[in-house]
């Protein structure tokens, strides 16, 4: 059964003689939306968990809102994660951002090595995912080390590049099951917006720095 959708109203006072005038019940179009993506994500099989299960602490006051979303941003974690406990790695993600003077955790979904979705930052929210670049951008990240042997520009990138010069793979694969709640999530959304353009982080303009597909 789904959930029902919030609705705001006042009572009216009627007196003896006058008419009953219709009231006006404004639905929380953008709330039904949040609420639409959640139950289209577990329809096709895959777990979600809000923000609230996973622990998120609550962002910052006055954040700017966002909608009609066009353009999806995909990322991943970046080398100081692996595969484990998504909720702890969201908590940890949360942490670190607003550590750094993000508002909130930078997006809006994450998805772990196991298939299961979370909810990062609410969806009727702007993202702070791609620099310079997050009206219209939906942000999600895979909860993974997908970096290649390169990146870093340091001892763990020039160790990586010398075991690749010598035939050995350093770089991860992405999970079978991380790639279905992938494409699940995304149809999930297009579902509710008219997504044009999906990339890697690295396909926006300007984004030059680690941690992107």
């Amino acid at each position: 059964m789904k959930a029902p959708f919030k609705t705001t109203t006042k009572a009216q006072e009627v007196k003896p003689g006058q008419p009953l005038v219709p009231v006006a019940i404004t639905v929380n179009d953008r709330a039904a939306t949040r609420e639409a993506i959640i139950l289209k994500v577990r329809e096709l099989g895959h777990d979600f968990i809000t923000r609230s299960n996973w622990g998120a602490v609550k962002g910052k006051k006055g954040m700017e809102g966002d909608w009609d979303y066009s353009m999806i941003a995909l990322h991943h974690a970046g080398r100081s994660y692996e595969c484990s406990s998504g909720s702890e790695q969201m908590l940890e993600t949360q942490e670190m951002q607003m550590d750094e003077g993000y508002d909130d955790i930078g997006y809006h979904f994450g998805i772990d090595c196991s298939g299961v979705i979370y909810e990062g930052r609410d969806i009727r929210l702007k993202g702070s995912n791609v620099r310079n670049y997050n009206t219209g951008v939906i942000g999600i990240v895979l909860l993974n080390n997908l970096t290649t042997a390169e990146e870093g520009d340091d001892l763990v990138a020039f160790g990586r590049e010398t075991l690749e010069s010598w035939g050995h793979n350093t770089t991860n694969t992405i999970p079978t099951t991380q790639i279905d709640g992938l494409v699940n999530l995304i149809t999930a959304l297009k579902s509710v917006f008219v997504i044009k353009h999906f990339g890697g982080h690295r396909e926006y303009p300007g984004q030059l720095k680690d941690g992107k597909i």
